[in-house]
């Protein structure tokens, strides 16, 4: 659920990969009852990178199955308006990620 300025926020763990497709997370938007889109939040590359290299998913490796946004089916028509935002968090020791969604009514 949003805030009354619109804004949602929630704590999750970093995405896991599947072969041929890019880290990313789906979402959907709701007004009322009524769905209004479906989209996906896609991460800078560098950081996924770091990410799947510490100790906490190490052992699942680097996604070597889609080498860039271009190479994904989703993506592959450009990933802008889904690339999130990232900053590190010092009190966490993860990251904090940012998109800001428009609907069109």
């Amino acid at each position: 659920m949003t805030d009354s300025s619109g804004v949602a926020r929630f704590t999750t763990i970093y995405p896991g990969w599947y072969s041929g497709r890019i880290t990313h997370v789906h979402f959907r938007v709701y007004l009322g009852n009524s769905l209004e889109a479906t989209s996906q939040l896609a991460f800078p590359q560098d950081v996924t990178r770091v990410v799947y290299t510490s100790s906490l998913y190490a052992a699942r490796g680097q996604n070597t199955s889609v080498a860039s946004f271009s190479a994904d089916n989703v993506f592959a028509d450009g990933e802008q308006d889904q690339l999130c935002t990232m900053s590190q968090n010092a009190t966490t020791g993860g990251y904090d990620a940012a998109l800001t969604v428009g609907v069109a009514l």
